[in-house]
């Protein structure tokens, strides 16, 4: 009876050994790093900080700041300012200054990798013409939490828009890491004014003038900035890595425009090894016709026919200007050559230096709009 009220007594002793009080702890929602006079300064935003509650549209979120030679020397200046124990495990957001960026992201990446509290899931995003922090401070009606605004933001658009992609510190690094490929991630910048965004008065204007926008890819060699991708190419490396399942694509008709959406997105690839590497693209997706001007009748088949063809002539072009800007850079941002690596290790060992002048690449693409039209209106055979 003794042992069993011993063993009892352990569980029921070991369950809050770590335990810490909530109003002990800054929150740290979003981080943000840039480079002033040789140093790095550090902007942590703070959710749970204490603030009027009374005051009507008030973010209760502040800004902690501090500088030092490394991310830890930042923190530690933070920590002499901050009653509060400095906690990471609800980060979402590291928003990245382009100048930072070009130096390396791991060297600011590695204390959050490290740090025991750190999830490693929050997702990093560059500034784009403006510094890191003030990016975190733009308040916004529709979240008046900074870091929350820029992660949802992330979120929706990596599911709605064909050129942005959600990359988490995880993701991030792995590409660094891996052979093969090199990582990509999203920009961000500010519209409009970012001092009047930064103020309480932005969440009640009725119209949004000062927000931050999500911007095309930002494209990396090795862990170092390199350069900023339009959006067609960042629509297409996006598509061929299959990092989204939705994509619009945008074509003409003569002197008119026609909007498609592809979603449900497959991409499967192939390879094989001659004297070149002949890599093909099977794109599959579920088609509908978004907007269109064109003379055409969705409800002929023929019709339907020549629009399909020129979403694929349309998406051809867009993809080919993608492996040709791969292939020019010198910067496999789709990972053809990892997809080598992993599945013929043998001759990878042999091509990996030049693999990128020896790549051809084909692609078939099945949009399936005709079935789709069929579906919304009616039986195709009854076409005229």
């Amino acid at each position: 009876m003794k042992k069993i009220i011993f063993f009892l007594l352990i569980f029921m002793l070991s369950g809050c050994y770590n335990y810490r009080e909530l109003n002990n702890l800054a929150i740290v929602k979003g981080a943000a790093i840039d480079i002033e006079d040789g140093k790095y300064v550090l902007s942590y935003v703070i959710s749970n900080a204490t603030k009027d509650k009374s005051k009507e549209a008030n973010s209760q979120a502040t800004i902690l700041e501090g500088k030092g030679e490394t991310v830890a020397d930042a923190i530690a200046e933070m920590n002499l300012t901050s009653p509060k124990e400095l906690y990471i495990g609800h980060m979402l957001v590291y928003v990245i200054s382009e100048d930072v960026a070009k130096e390396g992201i791991t060297k600011v990446t590695d204390f959050f990798f490290r740090n025991p509290n750190s999830k490693k899931t929050f997702q990093i995003i560059i500034s784009k013409n403006k510094k890191a922090k003030d990016i975190l401070k733009i308040l916004s009606p529709l979240d008046s939490f900074p870091a929350d605004n820029i992660a949802k933001n992330l979120t929706t658009e990596s599911s709605l828009s064909s050129f942005v992609i959600n990359t988490t510190l995880l993701s991030f690094l792995k590409k660094v890491k891996d052979p093969g490929i090199e990582a990509v991630t999203s920009g961000i910048t500010i519209i409009g004014n970012e001092e009047k965004g930064s103020k309480e008065e932005n969440l009640t204007n009725a119209k949004i003038e000062n927000y931050v926008k999500i911007e095309p890819l930002a494209i990396f060699y090795d862990d170092k900035f390199v350069k900023w991708q339009n959006e067609e190419i960042s629509k297409g490396i996006t598509l061929l890595f299959n990092e989204s399942p939705y994509s619009k694509i945008n074509a003409k008709c003569g002197n008119n425009n026609v909007v498609f959406s592809m979603s449900d997105l497959s991409i499967k690839k192939s390879f094989k090894i001659e004297n070149r590497v002949k890599f093909k693209f099977k794109i599959i997706g579920n088609t509908e016709i978004n907007e269109m001007s064109c003379d055409y009748n969705t409800q002929k088949k023929d019709d339907l026919i020549k629009l399909e063809n020129i979403l694929i002539q349309t998406l051809k072009i867009i993809l080919n200007k993608t492996i040709n800007e791969i292939k020019t850079t010198k910067i496999d941002s789709i990972g053809l050559g990892n997809y080598i690596y992993q599945n013929d290790y043998y001759n990878w060992l042999k091509i990996k230096d030049d693999y990128l002048d020896k790549i051809d690449v084909e692609f078939e693409i099945i949009p399936n709009l005709l079935a789709n039209e069929n579906a919304n209106e009616g039986t195709i055979n009854n076409y005229e």
